[in-house]
């Protein structure tokens, strides 16, 4: 009873008594606080308050958390649900207390009265407590709000159910106000900001029931929102929501810098365009006597405007050159009615320009915003179009992308932290199940718990096996510097069992395993496992401090930090662990200060572990391989050996089968073990080791079903059975369908039988174990389901289950399984995703129903505006449509939809749509991205090729037909030569033995003593003995190894390999001395072939280039032929010698390059010029008709000479001779074909056009080019696998979209080609049979597979596919007439798609790209950089950008008196601020623009304008005078004088400029970009400084990357002007878009290079009905279809992409260098103030200003005064004269701020050079500082020896004499200042002032003080 009260619990009933301890302890606080402040005034240190404030809220205790595991079995059931003391140290003096719910989740109360009324003992609120933690109050709300959501969603209102939901809700805010207080204190009802949603929505209800209001009942779908705080709770989505709160938070600085670049897109657009799109074409009229009024009418209207139909969009035209023309008979007039789009495009004014603008950023239907102004302004007009593409759109949203990526990355890097010191925790703190209860035995005179144990450790149960089993095999990538923590658990029980995916089938999973030893003390032991096992002593056993220290020494900081300690030794805010535990158990007080720390001994007596201590150890010998390879990142001690998880996988069903199951060894009854009936049902059932015929015949079974080949058959049929699939198409004949039916019975039976032979052969446990067996079983199930049910209607979806049979080829294809992988990884995060996708799009949509549902129908109602219109699809009527719009917009087009909701509902419309656009498509929508991009990291592929470690059976089955065939050739080479050795005497090779002949049998090299036989060319060639020279250095004699860097590869292959030299000629030998060209096969085996024995000599060969072309003849026949070498060495070879030299030094000379390339770009040119025009221009025609003969003579004799000078074996393995030799080739056939007048072959014509790829070949020579090229090239193989996934992804949707669709896409039109109603004609017999109607097929459709893929490519890139949808939707039977939205729930197959189809496998794209730009860079990331620690990559990045700064020399202040005041105002800060503000608001003036402005309004603008450009102007003078020449030196002033020249000389001459194309208004936009200056001024613009950074650093790649687009439309325009030229304008092309010109081409390709309007083009260019044969203006469905769809693929998914990956890469690498080291503006800040210090640009300043300097500087380089200490510290060079290098004071700064203190392996020039500064160090300032210490020391002694011996006369040296070389003022100085440091001193004679690094605390005192530091 005694021990009983001696015992406490850390879990306390909160009691009146408990209340009064919390007031009595902040009494005692606010009384200690006082005293300290009281201290403090008089002036003592004040560090204990510092400590206190360190204490925070555990964070695994905060609110709404679960109780952590390892405390829940500590908790007193009997105390769930009730008031307890607060169990967190943070508020042990704050007055409240916790209750713990049934569920384990942590509530907080405040201890104050409630409603100033209610004490926390108060019946009432004790109630309202107990109902608020039950975990049904949650359900019950939630429940309510869904069925809320769904009563919501309807389109009937329900009054009295809106009562009751209010009710509810009021109800449930009473609770929590009774239970929690309101608003005054913690924990409070609106404290909570999810209350206040919950408070405002009931409010309005009330307020809605007295008040009309309008329709406010839509702020209640906010309340779905609540549905995330709960489920905050699931982990997963609580990094997704993290990652979007995040994401907002970061997007702040991408919104202020998106609406800045808006505004001044919007504001150029207004310039340029205001008014534009107003132009009409009017008819003529014959009426010539009009008046002005008559014609103004007449003008306006609308019959009279072309098109005639009032429903149709009125044509645009312009009237400047290349603008849209009207047609015949009508003229343009400008600024006429109304804009397009019903008014609501246009740039009249800035809303609406922002708007534009905006549009063009989001990329939605811009393409017709393009259209618009290029028809109204001409083709000039594109290049606005272009800057705002590529800078703005681009540029923009891929930053939001970056930045979305970059939280949710880092908000999973927080999160797996999180977990894994968690489960280190819980690893540390839980036993095992029925382990029992461990007394804990504590000395006398502390407390115990009630509980009768000191400390209860919480079982270990199943369910956290994954979060116990923590330790990775890899090291965590993280951390890298700290060892992995690997804490052994017993074998038998070990949480490791099922760490595999596989869980073992039989046993049960805990009752019968129980550990050895406790956890927590088994860490002492070695592994039960090992054969060396003994049981440490128990007085080792027990011992706490043994522990302690164990685990401090052996697991380093992560068991620091789980014991609660960090690594610097304080306590950490966590206290879950075994040592905090023990020490609360153990304390009296659990508020003592000292709560972290364990007792000095503790005895922990387990007697039952005593008794059965060695009746479990391991078996002898059991020890295997595995555990023997310790850990690399774990410290290793003697006691505990790491181990394999594996083998105790393996050593513990050994286990388990040699003893059976054991009994619980610490329950009390030890009987006999009983197998659970899991087992005996799984001996009976599962085992089938019945009999040994049994396991014979398993045994056959399973060598023939688990072949190679079986599994090669198998995917054969997949893929025919694909091939039946995909063959399933509209109108096919009988017998087609027979086939297919049958075949499809014979795969199934093929697979149905391979899945029966396999669970045969492996046993149904086995078999069931893998998943694709699972996947198998399931799939012929599936199909067996299918047949069964053949008969029945509506089931045919049950067809399209057959084709996840495709995914079987994921087995033996990699990249299918990698990407198949990726995605599985990412459902569970893209499930968390989609929820909240759902939550946003279902609010949107409830919403957008709310609010404009009741607009929609009035207007387009009978007494409506629109009611002669038809009711639009896209609408709010009800929640499907309110979806799908919502959807649409998610996808990116919200213009349309919002056209159709403002005419109903007016502007509200605007701010809906874009909200849901930032949130949903900008934010939630790029989070898929980031969630994929982040599955895409490099770790995730190598972990996903790991994971399949089994052999890959079909490759081995091609290999094992590629042996078979090597083993043929082998045996049949090797009988030739037999009988070629047995006539020749003389063998020329020794006889290949046999044994020998088996060079690639199995694939592998056979391994013989003697010289290994090469297969060259077919043949076997024995390699020499002696290896050739030339092989390993280069000798005088011997060829020169012409070797490029790799990167070069493509352009070194045109030169020559080696030569051997003349001199070698003359050698008749024909040996390997070098004469016969050793390396002359290819590049490859050149390399190869290098000395075996000696060792290799790495990066140390001179790489000569070769002078000399190949020998004439290759190896073979110069050793076999002795003519080929007389032939050499005659006259006729010597001649051809010297031609092949001299051709090979012209091939060779840069000129010839130069040359080439400027005739490929003129043949390109004249490929350029030949438009429609063309033969209207004879004189030209001809000119090109012959310029076409001298460019293929000039490329056919470029081609004769490269084959001399290199030979043909040379020319033809390098593919850019293969391009030119084919293009040359085709160029002979036409002149043949010409000369031979064959007719006009038109084909070769447009192969002609190949000759637009050889500017590729130009470029390649240019560096940044062949940079993109090469990593295109690279990239290639990923890009086109992804493709391939792709296209099966693609291909299941196509059979489903044929199987649903086919043929159902016909309908009956009219004559004008409008779809008739149903009503009028109802089949297709009908519409044959009636006069004036046809039946047509919609030209997208589902017929076949290969028109599904066009129709899902239109709708994954979204264009055009509404109106695929509209016909999907739209489907009745088979030839019945469409009716409308028949079908509507059809919507959701392309919903699906979407999300599958287009989200996941276009950003694929995406993702493949920037992997591969990452291993690119990781490849060529420098060796140098391999070998430096992060510190020292940091420092070294720092000083190369050091390297490229120098000092400015200053510009020198003006000797006149005024002109120096001008100067100093000038060059102020605040100057260049104010003229900022003026920018400004000149800024602003324009922005109040509009069309058509009052002239009020106009001339009060002008005269603003006139004061702003007064403004400038007098700037400028200012400037001019105070700088004087050096004025014009800074490229912006010169930019700010031409802008005022130009506005002067605008106002003056104002009607002469605006003749001009460039208005002087346009340039004062420009002027915004000044901002860029101000920015730095200002503190906290550092993201949006990052940002431009990022774009700054990016500019040069994009630069590349935007020449490689505009090389591949160069390439596709000269294509289209072949194929499209004359093609008739329907569809997309109009006079203004289409094939006619290279420039119009242009144009259309570049919108296109978005995806924008390619099915409009598409429709255009596949025009073969309405069109006229004889003017050859027909299209061609195929030709526009590839044409189409490769371009897009190359521009829009690759070469775009590539821009974004560019973007990515980036941003994340200036965000990196912004957080982790310095950035290039930190340096440019330093220079800035370093030429105040030193105006001569000497570089040197004197040492005395060095404080005073390094204390002016900017954060983070800036050291505040006093730092007289850190100056000595950081050691800086002093120099002749007593001055400072400037790069000497930046690198000591620099590594100040990185803390780099070993800076071993940086090249000391990595900063730059010196040379060119007269350089010369005598000390530094730490060496200084010694020098001062030591002259203290001496003048000390010899004082107190003067004192001691005053009376003895004068000292040897006196200290005047000692001081006779300085001067009286200097003198005094150094006396004065002794004095006052002897002073100093002695008052500190005690005090030890120690300096850390780390803290860096300085004192300042004197120079020349006896401190050192």
């Amino acid at each position: 009873m005694e021990e009983e009260e001696n015992e406490v619990s850390i879990f306390q009933l909160f009691t009146r008594e408990s209340m009064f301890a919390i007031e009595q302890r902040i009494a005692e606080e606010k009384a200690n606080r006082k005293a300290e402040r009281e201290a403090a005034e008089e002036g003592e240190e004040e560090e204990p308050q510092r400590e206190e404030d360190e204490l925070k809220p555990d964070e695994q205790l905060e609110i709404g958390k679960k109780l952590p595991t390892y405390m829940q079995n500590d908790f007193p059931r009997e105390l769930m649900g009730k008031p307890i003391e607060d169990f967190d140290d943070y508020y042990a003096n704050k007055l409240s207390f916790a209750v713990v719910a049934r569920d384990w989740t942590i509530f907080r109360f405040s201890a104050t009265k409630a409603l100033y009324i209610l004490t926390p003992f108060n019946p009432l609120r004790k109630i309202s407590i107990c109902i608020l933690t039950h975990p049904i109050f949650n359900l019950c709300v939630i429940l309510t709000i869904i069925v809320n959501c769904v009563f919501m969603a309807m389109n009937e209102s329900f009054p009295t159910m809106e009562k009751v939901f209010t009710v509810i809700y009021t109800v449930e805010a009473c609770v929590k106000i009774l239970s929690r207080g309101y608003i005054m204190k913690d924990f409070t009802y609106l404290r909570d900001p999810w209350n206040w949603l919950d408070f405002s929505v009931i409010s309005l209800a009330y307020i809605t029931m007295f008040v009309k209001l309008g329709n406010l009942s839509a702020l209640r779908t906010f309340r779905v929102l609540r549905a995330l705080k709960t489920v905050a709770v699931i982990p997963g989505l609580k990094t997704i929501v993290g990652a979007l709160l995040e994401a907002v938070r970061r997007l702040r600085d991408v919104m202020i810098l998106t609406v800045f670049m808006l505004s001044i897109f919007a504001l150029i657009g207004m310039q340029m365009y205001m008014g534009a799109l107003r132009s009409k074409c009017v008819l003529n009229t014959d009426n010539d006597n009009m008046t002005d009024d008559e014609y103004f009418n007449y003008v306006w209207d609308r019959d009279n405007w072309y098109p005639h139909d009032k429903f149709v969009e009125p044509f645009l035209c312009g009237n400047s050159t290349g603008a849209g023309d009207c047609p015949e008979n009508h003229t343009c007039i400008p600024e006429l009615h109304s804009n397009p789009n019903f008014n609501y495009t246009s740039f009249d004014h800035f809303g609406v320009a922002l708007l534009c603008a905006f549009r063009l950023m989001t990329q939605d239907y811009w393409e017709n915003l393009y259209m618009l102004v290029l028809r109204a302004n001409g083709p000039w007009n594109c290049l606005y179009f272009m800057i705002v593409i590529l800078l703005g759109s681009f540029y923009l949203v891929n930053l939001i992308l970056a930045i979305v990526a970059m939280s949710y990355d880092e908000q999973q890097k927080q999160d797996k932290a999180d977990e894994e010191n968690e489960a280190i925790e819980l690893a540390m703190n839980s036993p095992e199940p029925h382990m029992g209860t461990i007394t804990v035995v504590v000395p006398p005179g502390m407390t115990r718990s009630p509980t009768g144990s000191n400390l209860s450790l919480p079982p270990y149960n199943g369910k956290d096996k994954e979060t116990a089993s923590i330790q990775s095999e890899k090291p965590s990538e993280d951390h890298p510097h700290h060892p992995t923590v690997k804490p052994s658990f017993s074998l038998p029980g070990s949480p490791f069992n099922s760490r595999g995916k596989k869980k073992p089938k039989h046993g049960s999973q805990n009752a019968d395993r129980q550990p050895l030893v406790p956890p927590y003390l088994e860490i002492f032991l070695p592994f039960a496992d090992e054969s060396n096992a003994v049981t440490p002593s128990s007085d080792e056993m027990y011992n706490v401090d043994t522990l302690k220290k164990y685990l401090t020494n052996v697991h380093g900081r992560s068991s620091l930090a789980s014991l609660g300690l960090r690594n610097d030794g304080r306590p950490s805010s966590r206290r879950n662990s075994v040592a905090s535990l023990l020490s609360r158990a153990s304390h009296g007080s659990r508020r003592s200060q000292h709560s972290n720390k364990t007792p000095s001994k503790l005895e922990v007596l387990t007697r039952t572990m005593s008794k059965h201590k060695s009746q479990h150890l391991m078996p002898e010998g059991s020890q295997s391989e595995g555990e023997k390879k310790s850990h690399p990142n774990s410290c290793r001690t003697p006691s505990v050996p790491d181990v394999d998880m594996k083998d105790v996988t393996v050593i513990r069903e050994l286990l388990e089968t040699a003893s059976g199951h054991r009994g619980s060894f610490m329950s009390s009854d030890m009987g006999e073990p009983v197998i659970p009936l899991k087992d005996r049902l799984y001996l009976k059932f599962c085992s089938w080791t019945c009999c040994p015929c049994w396991l014979m015949f398993q045994k056959g079974v399973a060598w023939f079903i688990l072949d190679a080949f079986v599994d090669l058959f198998i995917t054969i049929c997949i893929l025919v059975n694909t091939a039946f699939m995909g063959a399933d198409h509209y109108g096919m004949s009988e017998n087609l369908e027979n086939i297919l039916k049958n075949g499809n019975y014979v795969f199934t039976a093929i697979f149905a039988t391979e899945a029966f032979l396999k669970v045969i052969a492996l046993g149904p446990v086995v078999y069931l174990k893998d998943r694709w067996n699972c996947f198998d079983g399931i799939i012929v199930f599936l199909s067996f389901l299918e047949l069964a049910l053949d008969g029945v209607s509506g089931l045919s979806v049950l067809r399209s289950f057959r084709l996840l049979r495709v995914f079987k080829l994921a087995k033996s294809w990699p990249t299918l399984n990698m990407l198949i992988s990726i995605v599985a990884k990412t459902v569970g995060t893209l499930g968390n995703l989609t929820f909240v996708l759902g939550i946003v799009v279902f609010i949107f949509a409830v919403m957008g129903q709310q609010l404009f549902a009741e607009s929609y129908t009035f207007e387009y109602g009978p007494n409506g505006t629109y009611s002669d219109e038809e009711f639009p699809r896209w609408n709010f009527t009800d929640f499907l449509h309110s979806f799908m719009i919502v959807f649409r917009v998610l996808c990116g087009e919200w213009i349309e939809s919002m056209w159709g909701c403002r005419r109903v509902a007016g502007i509200h419309c605007i701010p809906f749509f874009l909200m849901t656009m930032v949130l949903g498509n900008l934010v939630v929508l790029n989070l898929f991205l980031a969630c994929l991009l982040s599955a895409f990291g490099a770790d995730s592929l190598q972990d996903s090729g790991t994971e399949e470690a089994e052999p890959n059976k079909l490759l081995e089955a091609i290999s094992r037909f590629k042996r078979f065939g090597s083993w043929v050739k082998v045996n049949i080479i090797v009988c030739v030569k037999v009988k070629m050795q047995r006539k020749s005497k003389p063998p020329i090779l020794p006889v290949v033995s046999p044994s020998l002949s088996r060079v690639e049998r199995n694939g592998k090299e056979p391994i013989s003593d003697g010289p290994t036989p090469v297969i060259r060319n077919g043949k076997l060639e024995k390699t020499h003995e002696p290896p050739t020279p030339t092989a390993t250095k280069p000798t005088a004699d011997s060829a020169t190894i012409s070797v490029k860097d790799l990167d070069k590869q493509s352009e070194s292959s045109t030169r020559p390999a080696s030569r051997a030299t003349l001199k070698s000629h003359k050698d008749m030998d024909g040996s390997s001395s070098g004469s016969c060209s050793t390396l002359s096969d290819d590049a490859k085996e050149r390399l190869n072939m290098v000395d075996a024995e000696g060792d290799p000599e790495i990066n140390e060969v001179d790489v000569v280039f070769a002078n000399y072309p190949d020998d004439c003849w290759c190896q073979i026949l110069r050793k076999r032929c002795a003519c080929c070498i007389r032939f050499e060495n005659s006259d006729l070879g010597k001649k051809w010698w010297n031609l092949r030299c001299k051709a090979f030094a012209m091939v060779e000379h840069n000129y010839f390059e130069s040359f080439i390339i400027i005739m490929i770009l003129a043949s390109s040119l004249a490929l350029a010029i030949e438009d429609i025009y063309l033969p209207e221009r004879p004189i030209l025609e001809d000119i090109l008709y012959y310029l076409d003969k001298v460019f293929t003579t000039v490329f056919i004799i470029e081609m004769f000479i490269k084959w001399v000078a290199f030979g043909y074996k040379k020319y033809f393995t390098d593919a850019w001779c293969w391009l030119d030799f084919i293009i040359v080739l085709i160029s002979i056939v036409m002149l043949v074909a010409e000369s031979m007048r064959i007719g006009e072959v038109g084909a070769f014509k447009a192969m002609r056009t190949l000759r637009a790829l050889r500017p590729l070949r130009a470029i390649s020579r240019w560096e940044g080019m062949r940079v993109v090229v090469n990593a295109l090239i690279k990239a290639i193989p990923s890009i086109f696998n992804v493709l391939l996934v792709c296209l099966v992804f693609w291909l299941i949707f196509g059979i489903v979209g044929v199987q649903f669709f086919s043929g159902k896409f016909h309908k009956c039109v009219n004559m004008e080609g409008i779809k008739v109603e149903p009503t009028e004609i109802a089949n297709r017999s009908m519409c044959n049979s009636t006069e004036g109607y046809k039946w047509i097929n919609a030209r997208v459709n589902f017929d076949n597979v290969l028109n599904a893929y066009l129709a899902l490519f239109q709708v994954a890139t979204y264009k055009g596919w509404t109106l695929i949808m509209d016909d999907a939707i739209d489907i009745t039977k088979m030839d019945d007439q469409p009716s409308r939205e028949n079908s509507i729930l059809y919507y959701l197959y392309f919903v699906f798609f979407i999300i599958f189809g287009s989200f996941f496998t276009l950003n694929l794209f995406i993702g493949v790209i920037i992997d591969n730009f990452n291993q690119q860079k990781k490849k060529a990331g420098g060796s140098l950089e391999l070998f430096m620690t992060e510190d020292q990559k940091k420092y070294y990045k720092a000083m190369k950008r050091m390297a490229s700064k120098a000092p400015q020399k200053s510009i020198p202040r003006p000797e006149m008196k005024i002109a120096a005041m001008i100067f100093d105002i000038t060059s102020n800060q605040m100057f260049d601020i104010g003229i900022m503000l003026v920018i400004m608001l000149n800024m602003v003036t324009m922005a109040m623009e509009h069309y058509k402005q009052t002239d009020l309004f106009t001339n009060v603008l002008y005269y603003i304008n006139l004061s702003f450009i007064i403004i400038f102007t007098i700037e400028c003078l200012l400037k001019i005078i105070g700088l004087r020449q050096y004025y014009f030196k800074i490229p912006w002033n010169i930019f700010d004088f031409v802008v005022v020249v130009l506005s002067v000389l605008g106002i003056a001459l104002s009607d002469a400029m605006e003749a001009f194309f460039v208005s002087p208004t346009l340039l004062r936009v420009v002027r915004v970009f000044r901002v860029g200056r101000v920015l730095r001024l200002v503190k906290s613009a550092k993201g949006i400084r990052t940002l431009l950074f990022s774009l700054a650093v990016s500019l040069p790649a994009l630069f590349n990357i935007g020449l490689l687009l505009f090389l591949v439309m160069f390439i596709y325009a000269t294509f289209g002007m072949n194929f499209f030229m004359h093609v008739k304008h329907t569809g997309g092309l109009d006079d203004c878009f289409n094939f006619e010109t290279f420039g119009r081409s242009i144009i259309l390709l570049f919108q296109m290079c978005t995806s924008a309007g390619w099915d409009g083009a598409l429709a255009g260019l596949s025009n073969e009905e309405d069109c006229e044969e004889e003017d050859k203006n027909c299209g061609s469905y195929t030709m526009a279809v590839f044409y189409l769809v490769t371009y897009l693929v190359i521009s829009f998914l690759v070469v775009v992409n590539m821009y974004i990956a560019v973007i990515l890469e980036n941003f994340s690498q200036a965000t990196e260098d912004v957080q982790q080291g310095l950035t290039p503006d930190d340096f440019d800040m330093y220079y800035e103030k370093w030429e105040k210090f030193d105006p001569d640009a000497t570089q040197f300043i004197a040492l005395e200003k060095l404080s005073d300097f390094v204390d002016y500087l900017e954060e983070p380089l800036r050291l505040p005064k006093p730092n007289h200490f850190l100056l000595v510290k950081l050691d800086i060079a002093i120099c002749e004269g007593d001055t400072c290098f400037c790069r000497d004071i930046l690198d000591a700064l620099t590594k100040n701020f990185l803390g780099t203190s070993d800076t071993g392996d940086i090249p000391a020039d990595a900063g730059g050079p010196k040379e060119n500064v007269e350089y010369k160090p005598i000390s530094s300032t730490l060496m200084r500082q010694k020098e001062h210490y030591a002259a203290r020391l001496i003048q000390k002694a010899y004082r107190a020896y003067r004192r001691r011996r005053g009376e003895l006369g004068a000292p040897p040296m006196s200290y005047d004499e000692a001081m006779a070389d300085t001067t009286p003022q200097e003198k005094q100085e150094i006396e004065k200042k002794g004095e006052e440091n002897d002073d100093q001193r002695e008052k500190k004679e005690d005090e030890n002032e120690v300096i850390t690094p780390s803290e860096q605390k300085t004192v300042e005192l004197g120079p020349d003080s006896d401190v050192v530091a």
